[in-house]
């Protein structure tokens, strides 16, 4: 008796469901604030003006004067704060350190000197202290033979660390004995 019952309730069931999701539709669609008010599609016309409402409704613009694109990490603004602090660099800041060349240095004296030369060849005097690179490198020791240089990067906080960088003299193949 149970096995004749089952696929009448199952029946029963399927169609209570579609007439309950009908009846959703339908409700939803009458508690629509101004569905009263709206034209039928049958009324030629009618439905363009009402279709318009809905479109005005509907649109949104989004303004984004004075605000900041949420698209873009904070990283790129600092970047981009930094490079707007370019506008007033020396001639080294512009120039990145593995592009320069150590070519001398003087120490043994109270301010000990070197000269770093760049790809076009023009020699730049530097002290320690002197801006050097575009990383906010700066010299921080001259040795016999090489220079110390301190550079500054980001990690992936935004966190600036120091890195010590070393320009070593390079002794040329013709200066070299025989």
């Amino acid at each position: 008796m149970r096995i004749t019952h089952y696929p009448a309730v199952l029946i029963s069931l399927a169609v209570l469901g579609v007439a309950a999701c009908g009846e959703d539709e339908e409700a939803a669609a009458g508690a629509a604030p101004g569905a009263a008010d709206a034209p039928k599609a049958d009324e030629p016309g009618a439905a363009a003006p009402a279709e318009a409402e809905k479109q005005e409704e509907l649109s949104y613009t989004y303004n984004a004067m004075n605000r900041r694109d949420p698209f873009k990490t904070y990283f790129d603004e600092l970047s981009q704060n930094e490079q707007a602090d370019q506008s007033n660099l020396t001639e080294l800041q512009k120039i990145d350190l593995d592009k320069l060349h150590l070519v001398a240095v003087v120490v043994g004296t109270a301010t000990p000197m070197a000269m770093v030369e760049d790809t076009a060849g023009r020699g730049h005097t530097v002290k320690i202290g002197t801006l050097i690179g575009k990383r906010l490198g700066q010299v921080k020791h001259i040795r016999r033979g090489e220079i110390v240089v301190q550079e500054e990067f980001r990690d992936f906080t935004g966190k600036r660390i120091p890195q010590l960088k070393e320009l070593k003299l390079e002794e040329s193949v013709a200066s070299a004995p025989k």
